[in-house]
């Protein structure tokens, strides 16, 4: 699975358990049914804590750039 190729090295892909797709599901469906463009950047991140703390902590590009399979120019 391409996303376990592209989290955060040294990080541990966290279980994606009922609870945090749930929690990721509820920021979604917030998302949606509100439709509040000033408030979606930080639903999406909500989103993405929910399910990959680790993830959510790393600059916007960084995480992007990761799970996208985007290689570092370095």
């Amino acid at each position: 699975m391409k996303l376990l190729k592209s989290v955060p090295d040294g990080s541990e892909v966290p279980e994606l358990t009922d609870e945090r797709l749930q929690g990721c599901l509820q920021v979604l469906t917030e998302m949606r049914y509100h439709n509040q463009n000033h408030k979606m950047m930080g639903l999406a991140w909500n989103a993405i804590n929910a399910l990959s703390p680790e993830l959510a902590k790393l600059p916007a590009k960084e995480a992007y750039d990761r799970i996208h399979g985007v290689e570092d120019d370095d």
